[in-house]
């Protein structure tokens, strides 16, 4: 008796998710990315290999219920405030990029001899890239806070947003189809209503609806209700013949807005990764060898052709829209590929008869073909601009070019580098920002920022921006790449300026260090610290103490959290530390406990232990003072003693020491 349809359904399942696991685990070792396992176990596994797949349409269904949860995700992440900080890059980078592919593509299809329409239609699958491909690689190697990432991401929405018209579209491409004006209008209207509808519905409905959820059943119900939200939303736009994603996009995109948005995203997170491992499989399983294997010279040239075609429009939107040629190198490596959004395309072309036959099986083969070699590209291109710097200098005269001379060159504009500019601002430090971010350097521009457009992984960018006049370069960018291009330039063209680095791990110190870096704080360390200090204060631990081990981390250059130190070695670092903490300053604030009381009122040497060497009041100095003298708000005490001493002394001037005497 033949198996039920529901257990041919599972086990196909439990084969996917078998076979995935050792080929994932196995990509892992060697450093490569796990989407090329779940296409690469699809292609083996499908219909058009070893055929052990039998439920390929329900496993297609599940497919769509994973594109859908991941641009419910987007959604969440890419909130209206931050889609409107990158609506020069959105709108501009691609605008550019899917008009441009449509257009080359379609006229390259024409001079070819397919009809007109046809044509169209090629560009049409040509134009967008793989969000779930691309998002997934950005994510895993923590790329999407780079310039090259920002700018991939807002094409990419832009390409989704415009799989909207393109479906609408492709029934005008039919031998019956309506190409009037007045059916286009109607199509358009009805997706406008579509949208309308969700955004409505989540700006209005979901914040009233979680709440009473959360009230009333806790988690196991909320999560119930979040899945019921993306999934309602994405059927409500596949009710009306739009793309479902299209729904489950603008409901995450609004629900952002809410204050249950991060709540959200830790919901739906595992659904997300285990629809999305399906829908990976499933595009593999596409993948026809057979048509790869009877024609391959046409096929693999094919797939050049579309890869090198729309790579290069994307690297020429991308360059002159950052002006960086590494950038743009980056963008086109992710984006060359046909996006998952086409099989949906190509899926309506199908039905109305628009392609078929041999003409739809070789689009499947180079589709697929061009997402399985994505990771592997993007890997390399990453790898490859790390490893060549081919950048040279430009002619060291007039290094600057007119931007004034400059002491401190801050790299990026992010919240570390706004901290650096206010504090060098306030200090009266000359000091310019450079930025890859077009839009923020117009905005911030116009509010009086010395702040330029630049590119700090080219040596010829560094000398224009001034860098052999600064005493001082930080690096305060997300792109570890770029910063490592940046920091090693620097130390060829500008050895007397001190490089300091920001980068978010502590494995990268020791590169950054060889490569020219003159300090490098690593977040992950500074963190580290800062929650260790606060934990030693709690049991009130002296600060002398916790200075003293603050300090030997960072003497060894961060080895003691890597390994421990000889204990000789410790001992020396200990005593080098102690005979140079021994002098402590002391500030004495408005209503403290020393302000207006002199040395004598306030029992100093008794209570304390620690001596006063000296007091700077402004512009004079009073060395020695004698048991008269009274604090005035403003002074800085000069104090020396143990650290024990000096702690009790900064609790006396600060009005919270305690005397053993009075407990």
């Amino acid at each position: 008796m033949p198996a039920p349809t529901g257990h041919a359904f599972l086990s196909d399942i439990l084969l996917l998710l078998a076979a995935s696991i050792p080929i994932v685990v196995v990509l892992k070792r060697v450093h490569l990315p796990p989407l090329a396992g779940f296409l690469v176990v699809g292609a083996l596994l499908g219909p058009h290999a070893l055929g052990w797949i039998r439920a390929t349409d329900e496993v297609e269904a599940l497919a769509e219920i994973g594109v859908a949860l991941l641009l419910f995700t987007v959604g969440l992440e890419f909130s209206l405030p931050r889609l409107l900080l990158l609506k020069r890059e959105l709108l501009i980078g691609g605008g550019l990029q899917v008009t441009l592919t449509i257009a080359v593509v379609a006229l390259l299809g024409f001079l070819f001899g397919a009809p007109p329409k046809f044509a169209l239609l090629l560009g049409f699958l040509a134009a967008t890239s793989s969000t779930a491909v691309v998002l997934k690689m950005l994510a895993d190697e923590q790329k999407i806070e780079t310039a090259y990432g920002r700018l991939s991401v807002s094409i990419l929405l832009f390409q989704d947003l415009a799989v909207i018209p393109l479906l609408l579209l492709v029934p005008m491409l039919s031998v019956e189809g309506d190409t009037s004006l007045g059916s286009l209008a109607f199509v358009l209207g009805k997706a406008v209503l579509a949208v309308l509808a969700v955004l409505l519905a989540a700006r209005f409905g979901f914040s009233r609806l979680a709440r009473i959820v959360v009230q009333a059943g806790g988690r196991e119900l909320f999560t119930l209700f979040t899945v019921l939200v993306a999934l309602g939303a994405a059927w409500v736009t596949l009710m009306l013949h739009l793309p479902l994603a299209l729904g489950a996009f603008v409901a995450g995109l609004v629900i952002s807005e809410s204050e249950y948005s991060h709540q959200v995203v830790d919901e739906i997170l595992p659904f997300r990764d285990v629809f999305n491992a399906l829908f990976f499989v499933s595009v593999g399983m596409l993948f026809n060898v057979r048509v790869l294997i009877e024609s391959p010279l046409s096929t693999v040239g094919l797939f050049l052709g579309v890869s090198l075609l729309k790579g290069g429009v994307i690297y020429a939107v991308a360059f002159k829209l950052m002006r960086s040629r590494r950038v743009a190198f980056l963008t086109a490596a992710g984006l060359f590929q046909i996006g998952e959004f086409a099989f949906v395309v190509a899926r309506q072309a199908s039905g109305l008869g628009i392609l078929a036959g041999e003409n739809e099986q070789r689009f499947l083969v180079v589709a697929v073909l061009s997402m399985v070699v994505t990771p592997f590209v993007m890997r390399f291109a990453s790898f490859w601009v790390d490893r060549n710097t081919t950048e040279k200098p430009a002619p060291q005269t007039s290094a600057s070019h007119g931007l004034g001379p400059v002491k401190v060159l801050v790299a990026g504009y992010g919240l570390t580098g706004q901290h650096i500019a206010r504090v060098l601002e306030a200090t009266s430090i000359s000091y310019r920002i450079v930025e890859l971010n077009s839009e923020r350097v117009h905005r911030e521009s116009a509010r009086g920022v010395p702040i330029s457009l630049g590119d700090i992984s080219r040596a010829d960018a560094l000398l224009h921006l001034g860098l052999s006049e600064a005493k001082v370069f930080v690096v305060a960018i997300n792109d570890p790449g770029a910063a490592r291009h940046a920091v090693a330039h620097a130390k060829r063209l500008s050895p007397t300026t001190t490089i300091i680095v920001r980068t978010r791990f502590l494995r990268d110190t020791e590169e950054l260090l060889r490569l020219g870096a003159d300090q490098v704080v690593p977040e992950e360390f500074e963190t580290s610290v800062e929650i260790f200090g606060r934990v030693l204060r709690e049991f009130h631990v002296p600060r002398g103490t916790i200075a003293v081990q603050t300090e030997l981390i960072r003497r060894e250059g961060y080895q003691l959290l890597r390994g421990p130190l000889s204990e000789l070695r410790q001992l020396e670092i200990v005593s080098e530390i102690i005979a140079s903490t021994a002098v402590d300053t002391i500030f004495v604030g408005h209503g403290r406990g020393a302000s207006g009381k002199s040395l004598s009122e306030l029992d100093f040497r008794r209570r304390t232990g620690a001596t006063v060497l000296a007091i700077v009041r402004g512009a004079e100095e009073f060395h020695g003072p004698g048991g008269e003298f009274v604090f005035e708000p403003g002074d800085l005490l000069v104090v020396r003693g143990e650290h024990i001493e000096l702690d009790r002394a900064r609790a006396l001037v600060e009005g919270t020491l305690v005397d053993p005497a009075a407990n």
